[in-house]
């Protein structure tokens, strides 16, 4: 009598074609990296305008730099631990939070010591970002198209800088709050990339589930959630 081997639920993934669900997903995880690089960008810009308004000396503007990057550093050490303890749904969730609730609060801050704090902050959720996102996206993605996916993902980066530089030629010199103003507006987009990421989950062939299903692919033949929501899409396209 033979015996038939069930694929793994790695295995059915990586047979799926790529989809509209595979494309929400790879936008909600782009916006992130975009957010990233806007950051980058524009603490630039505002820097430039904090050395006029604030008369700030040049080593109180190299801590306005460094401590983002500070805090992206120690974000990127905690983001993938926590996602492996809480899940990535729940870190996507929680980077966007602290990214935007420290940016606008950035926007009204009104001492240099309220700015480095909120500054190392702000670097926590994104740094936090960036190795859940290309993570979750690289799993997802069919092995087949994985590298194209991930150059992709990666694109978004200039997408970011590209708006940074928008942001701090047209919003930065308008007025003495341009700088506020520039803080304020990457704070909206990253409450904008929070619904879409909310969304994602759910609407994305229920990405949420995907830790636990990656961790029992040994215990059983059933298909999660994800598995079945794409089966289902592929069997459709393949009836029409």
């Amino acid at each position: 009598m033979q015996t038939s081997v069930l694929p793994s639920r790695s295995e059915r993934l990586d047979r799926l074609p790529f989809t509209s669900r595979h494309r929400r997903l790879l936008l909600g995880s782009g916006i992130g990296w975009a957010l990233d690089a806007m950051d980058v960008g524009l603490v630039s810009f505002v820097m430039a305008a904090l050395a006029v308004q604030w008369g700030l000396t040049d080593t109180e503007l190299s801590w306005v730099a460094s401590l983002g990057f500070v805090g992206m550093a120690v974000g990127a050490a905690l983001g993938g631990l926590l996602a492996d303890r809480i899940g990535r749904r729940s870190v996507f969730a929680l980077t966007l939070l602290v990214y935007g609730v420290a940016t606008g609060a950035s926007a009204l801050a009104g001492t240099l010591a309220v700015l480095l704090v909120l500054r190392f902050v702000v670097g926590l959720g994104l740094g936090a970002e960036l190795p859940v996102a290309s993570t979750l996206v690289s799993e997802y993605a069919p092995a087949r198209i994985r590298g194209r996916v991930i150059v992709v993902l990666e694109a978004f980066w200039a997408v970011g800088w590209f708006a940074a530089a928008l942001v701090g030629y047209l919003v930065v010199p308008s007025g003495d709050d341009g700088w506020r103003w520039a803080l304020a507006l990457g704070a909206g987009a990253g409450r904008r990339a929070r619904g879409l990421r909310r969304d994602r989950p759910a609407r994305a062939a229920r990405v949420g589930a995907l830790p636990r299903a990656r961790r029992t692919d040994a215990g059983g033949g059933g298909c999660g959630p994800l598995v079945r929501a794409l089966s289902r899409r592929r069997g459709a396209e393949g009836g029409g």
